[in-house]
This record gives structure tokens, C-alpha cells and sequence, in this order.
């Protein structure tokens, strides 16, 4: 165990020990509190753990705001132990795992010693917990709700291994109440309610009694109106509300391919790529924004597909933002005549007051090309871009005299990948070694072998895609498959 300086407090009423807890566990009492009451409710009214007349005396409605208290001190037994020591941690070894469970059991004494106030001075000596035996019904309840809590169904939990109805019912409400608060806080989901509420149905039988679990299908809506009340105060955002509609029958859209980072294939970004259908007599072929580019430029539709696209992939940012995923960017290939359109300044502003992300997080590329031939007025308007946070990834760079690294900086670029036909070689190589020096973020793309995607890592490149890092996927299996690879 880690050595402490901590000292033992004694605590005279309940409010001083709750203060004793973390400011995080405060917080959680709360919530499983306001989940405990709404489930007792539900549960007095189907009878639940009435079978015994133990259960008849406590089920009732009129307990309904002891059953508050009993979530809100069911772990005020950690009040006793240091703050490292309060929240569970993974690499706990196991004495310190002993410690951790410990709180159960002396939040039982804890809560007893403070209900009885008439406890002879002899016997209240430093550090000493007392419980007297007690009738109290209240009393009792609260004892049982710290001791049990953490029993399971089917004798899994701790600190006695109870199992079945030797849990008292309060204690079986309370444990999945703070069960239901663990998951709903801590699943990384668009509905994580949703996704706690299944996980809970699915453990009927197990970790949960049956007829438990039916108080918890009743109790559902007044669950998640818990949930979506205390939501600021929990690690979740509810489910995205995208500003583009992903509507099946929609004639353009995004694929994305993950950008993975190392040879394990870790995934930090994922480029996007436009895709367009309604291909006539063929609804399920689609076509490259390269191959309808000249369309695009005497229909002149460049802006307005544009900024379709732009609010496509900031909608995909929120998701992946509201999910908690650890990514860092999306790479968007724009349409290229975006940049020999007139500034777009204004609505970069609007776009970024839409959608709460940060400018950041959104890449877009443009092709070398483009920042070779354009007119002055143009290179103005991607210089303006630059100065204002817009970041833009020179595409297919190859560099020469005519368009220096130091020329780039002073442009304000910070990302550049290199042409593909220029992979391979020792050159290349060391034009990646003095850009990453001089401060640029190299990326890589056209992975479509494992040599060169080797390579790419091999020279040190941010991340890389193509053909051997993944197939393009639409939004949903994006968040789905970033979802899975971080809950492994």
C-alpha cells in the first residue's frame, strides 16, 4: 500500500461525514439517491420484497424519503479511509483491493455509531465504532443499505457472499441503483441510459434478482428522467442531434477510413471522402467528387456542396466528442475549386458557432496544385485561412525550389502529405525527418501495401490511410467500430 500521512477522522453527525467523501462521490451519492427513491417507489407498488415480514414492514411508501437517504449514505463508509483509497482503482493490489471493500462493512458501524446518541461516554472512545442492536426500522434500513449494497443475486458481491433474498431489499434497490449511475456515467455512447439499462436487464437471474429487475422495466422513464436531470454531472452527453439528415435516399455524403498510427493499427484519425449516388438506373453505385467535378463547375455548385460536406463532418466531431473517443481529427478531402471560390471566412465562423467543436479537429485538404496555380487573390484567401485557424493539409506536396518547407511556413501551413510517387526512398525519408524538425505535421496516405505502410510509420508520420489501414465506412459504423475498439 502507498504510504500516507492521513489521519483518521471521527465524524459527529451525518453531514460532517459525508463531507469526509471525495467531491466525486458526493456527486454519485446524489444521483444513486435520486435512482434509489424513484426504484423503492416502483418497487412498493409491485409488492417487491414483501415476501417476508421484514419485507412487509420496509416496502412501504411512506419510507419513500428514508429510501433517498439510504442511496445517499450508502457509502459513507469511505469517509473512514484516505481519498486515494476511495475510488476504485484497476492496478489496486490485493490488500489494497481489502481496504477498498472494507468501506461496506464500516459503514455499517459508521452509520450505527451516529444514530445512537446516547451511546455511554466510556464507550465512545477515539476511533471506536458502535453498533447496538436496534428495532428501528429507519435505522435499520440505512445499516443494511451501506453493509449490502455490493451483494449480488447470485452470491458474486461482497462483503458475505449473500445471496438471494438473505440481501435486504432496500440494499438489492440501492446496489442497482448505483449500478445503473456506474454504467449511464461511465459508458462511452450516444444513449449510454440506454446501453446501461440493457446491460442491467440482460444480469436478471445473475447479478440481479428477477423480480428486481421488473421494478426496473416500470421504473424505466422515471430512471432516465434521473438520468437526463443529473446528466451535467455525469461524464455523458445525451444522444447527437446531427444539423445535416442522414437520410437514406440522400444523393451524396462522407465515407471515412481510419488513419492508423502504428504497426498495431491504432486508429487516430479518419479521413473523409465525399461520395455522390443517384446514378441513373444504378441506386446503388456512386461516383468520386473527381468525377463529377466539371459538373460541379459550370452547375457552379462548389460552395453549397461544400459546406454540405463541412457540416457533415463536424456533425461526425460531435458525435465522436459526445462519445468520448479518443481521436484526434477528421481529415476532410474538400472539394478542390473550394479554394478558387471568394472567401469563406464568414461562414468558417458560423460553421464553428454551429457546431461546438474546435477548429482543430477539423483537417481539410488541399492539393498542391491548387496552392501552385492559384491567382494572388486566392493565395490571400488561403493565407486569410490559415491566419484564422482553419487547418489545411497540403496534399500531395513534392518539394522543390519553387515551393519550399520555409515558404510553407510562411503561408502558415502546419500539415503537408507528400506525394505518394514519392514513397520509398531514402530522400523522401530525410525530407520527413527535416519537415517534422522544422515543425510540420506530416501525414501519410495511399498506404495500399504493407511495405509502404511500414515505411510511413517507419519515417515517423503522424498517421497514414489507404487501402491497408481499413475500408472506407459510412458515420454510424465509424462510431460503432471507434465504440468497440476502446471497450476491448
Amino acid at each position: 500500500m502507498k504510504e500516507q500521512n492521513w489521519k483518521r477522522k471521527e465524524y459527529d453527525s451525518w453531514d460532517e461525514a459525508f463531507r469526509g467523501l471525495t467531491p466525486l462521490l458526493r456527486q454519485q451519492s446524489v444521483r444513486v439517491a435520486a435512482y434509489t427513491q424513484a426504484l423503492f417507489v416502483q418497487a412498493c407498488h409491485l409488492r417487491f420484497g414483501m415476501n417476508t415480514k421484514d419485507g412487509e414492514e420496509r416496502m412501504r411508501g411512506q419510507y419513500a424519503d428514508l429510501a433517498y437517504k439510504c442511496g445517499m449514505y450508502h457509502q459513507l463508509g469511505k469517509a473512514l479511509v484516505p481519498p486515494e483509497y476511495q475510488l476504485w482503482q484497476r492496478d489496486f493490489t490485493e490488500e489494497e483491493i481489502a481496504v477498498y471493500q472494507k468501506y461496506t462493512t464500516d459503514g455499517r458501524l459508521l452509520v450505527a455509531s451516529l444514530q445512537e446518541k446516547n451511546v455511554r461516554a466510556k464507550e465512545k472512545r477515539k476511533g471506536e465504532l458502535i453498533e447496538l442492536p436496534t428495532r428501528n426500522i429507519p435505522f435499520l434500513m440505512l445499516r443494511e443499505s451501506c453493509e449490502q449494497h455490493m451483494e449480488r443475486f447470485d452470491g458474486s458481491g461482497y462483503p458475505e457472499g449473500r445471496k438471494g433474498t438473505d440481501i435486504s431489499p432496500i440494499a438489492q434497490i440501492v446496489g442497482l441503483a448505483k449500478e445503473l449511475d456506474r454504467l449511464a456515467s461511465e459508458t462511452k455512447s450516444e444513449t449510454p441510459f440506454d446501453i446501461a439499462y440493457d446491460t442491467l436487464i440482460a444480469q436478471s437471474g445473475s447479478a440481479w434478482s428477477p423480480a428486481l429487475i421488473d421494478v426496473l422495466k416500470a421504473c424505466r422513464e422515471n430512471c432516465r428522467a434521473v438520468y437526463n436531470k443529473y446528466i451535467s454531472y455525469t461524464r455523458t452527453i445525451p444522444k447527437t442531434i446531427s444539423l445535416v439528415e442522414k437520410r437514406p435516399d440522400r444523393v451524396m455524403g462522407l465515407k471515412y477510413r481510419p488513419m492508423v498510427s502504428d504497426s498495431t493499427g491504432s486508429v487516430l484519425m479518419y479521413e473523409a471522402t465525399p461520395w455522390f449516388g443517384g446514378v441513373a438506373n444504378q441506386p446503388d453505385e456512386t461516383e468520386t467528387a473527381a468525377d463529377l467535378q466539371e459538373l460541379f463547375r459550370k452547375t457552379d455548385l462548389v460552395e453549397e456542396i461544400s459546406w454540405y460536406l463541412l457540416y457533415e463532418a463536424t456533425d461526425a466531431l460531435v458525435r465522436i466528442d459526445n462519445c468520448k473517443l479518443d481521436l484526434d481529427a477528421i481529415v476532410l478531402n474538400i472539394l478542390p475549386d473550394f479554394y478558387l471560390a471568394g472567401t469563406q471566412l464568414q461562414k468558417f465562423n458560423l460553421l464553428f458557432e454551429h457546431q461546438p467543436v474546435q477548429k482543430d479537429r477539423l483537417l481539410l485538404t488541399i492539393p498542391e496544385e491548387i496552392v501552385r496555380t492559384c491567382s494572388k487573390t486566392n493565395l490571400e484567401i488561403i493565407r486569410r485561412y490559415l491566419r484564422n485557424g482553419i487547418r489545411l493539409v497540403l496534399d500531395g506536396y513534392h518539394p522543390d525550389d519553387a515551393l519550399t518547407p520555409e515558404q510553407l511556413l510562411e503561408l502558415g501551413f502546419a500539415h503537408v502529405r507528400l506525394a505518394p510517387d514519392l514513397y520509398l526512398n531514402a530522400e523522401t525519408a530525410n525530407t520527413i525527418a527535416k519537415m517534422r524538425e522544422q515543425g510540420f505535421v506530416v501525414l501519410g496516405g495511399g498506404a495500399d501495401t504493407p511495405e509502404i505502410l511500414n515505411w510511413l510509420i517507419a519515417c515517423g508520420v503522424k498517421c497514414s490511410a489507404g487501402t491497408m489501414t481499413g475500408v472506407p465506412v459510412g458515420e454510424d459504423e465509424m462510431i460503432t467500430d471507434s465504440l468497440s475498439r476502446e471497450t476491448v
